[in-house]
Formats: structure tokens, C-alpha cells, sequence
């Protein structure tokens, strides 16, 4: 997997390659709107001491971009697939913690197995991450005020972006050729 750069006003069929992003494959292609968020990593570390307060300040600083990335059919299935297994498995960590609690509240012999529980709502995520978006999908490494960092899951697709890129700024960089009239 291979990081690329793209600048957030160039994210459209207007300005990238038609390249899958997920598949490589350069048949069949069509732009499908995408929503990117990203928010700093660090934040994570104080969750077990003050969750609610990581969630504020998480909301605060996280980023946004959107607009259109290339994707072959299976590319976009695969896509639609990973955000709706990510999002059940959210539903799943609430299901969990909700019945852990729900059966194990208030009976101090069991206060194990409500750990056991919690534990296990805090890894359905995890793995539903690890096994169906992890390198499987574009990911976002970072957004500011000008850039999308997306790390691609088809090196192919990131060399056609980079290439296609550095073409864009070679031509923008070069000046006007003054024409003469004979």
C-alpha cells in the first residue's frame, strides 16, 4: 500500500486518472462520491481515563474532505461493504455492552463476566476493522487545510495518481511559450 497526496480541491473525475483505487484496474471505471474524516490518533491514549472528554475534543479537531475517487465495480462494492460491515460492527459494541450490563448489573459474583463483555465490545471493532478495512480500502492518514494523505490499497492506482499529479504541477510550473507570428 502506497501513500499519495492529492489536494483536496483535485478530488474529482476531473482531475485524477480512471484507475481503481482498491483493484487497479483501469476497464470500467466510474467516480463515486466519497466522504473522508480524520481526526489525531493521539487522542486514543486518554480514552480509558475520560472517554466522553476524548469524544469532544475528537469531534473539535477532526477534518473533513469529499469529493470522487475512481473505482472500478468491485472496488465500489468492496468499499460499500467494508463502511457497512465497520458501521454493524458499531451497533454490535452498543448490543454487547447493553446485555453485558443489562445482565450482569448489580450482581457482584458475576462482575467478570460483565468485564468479559465489555472486552468483547471493544473488540468487534477491531476485528471487523483488521479483517475487512485494513488494506483493503482507501484509508485517510491525514487531512489539512489543503490536502487529503490516502493511503491505497492497489500500488498501480497510486503510481497513475502520483504520475498523473506530477504531470499537473510540472505543467502549471512551466511558463507561457511566447508564439510568434511569421
Amino acid at each position: 500500500m502506497r501513500q499519495v497526496v492529492i489536494p483536496k480541491n483535485e478530488l474529482s473525475e476531473f482531475d485524477l486518472p480512471r484507475v481503481c483505487v482498491i483493484t487497479g484496474q483501469t476497464e470500467g471505471i466510474t467516480f463515486q462520491p466519497v466522504k473522508f474524516s480524520w481526526y489525531p490518533r493521539w487522542l486514543l491514549i486518554f480514552v480509558p481515563f475520560a472517554a466522553l472528554i476524548v469524544l469532544l475534543v475528537a469531534m473539535l479537531l477532526t477534518k473533513r474532505a469529499q469529493g470522487t475517487l475512481p473505482f472500478s465495480e468491485e472496488g465500489w462494492a468492496q468499499w460499500k461493504r467494508a463502511k457497512l460491515v465497520f458501521g454493524l460492527s458499531f451497533l454490535g459494541t452498543i448490543a454487547v455492552l447493553c446485555g453485558a450490563i443489562f445482565a450482569f448489573a448489580g450482581n457482584t459474583q458475576t462482575g467478570s463476566y460483565l468485564m468479559v463483555g465489555v472486552l468483547v465490545a471493544v473488540l468487534i471493532p477491531v476485528v471487523a476493522y483488521s479483517a475487512v478495512v485494513q488494506g483493503k480500502v482507501p484509508q485517510v492518514l491525514r487531512i489539512d487545510a489543503r490536502e487529503v494523505t490516502l493511503r491505497l490499497p492497489s500500488d498501480e492506482a497510486a503510481s497513475a495518481i502520483l504520475r498523473h499529479l506530477q504531470a499537473g504541477q510540472a505543467s502549471r510550473a512551466m511558463p507561457a511559450r511566447e508564439v510568434r507570428s511569421a
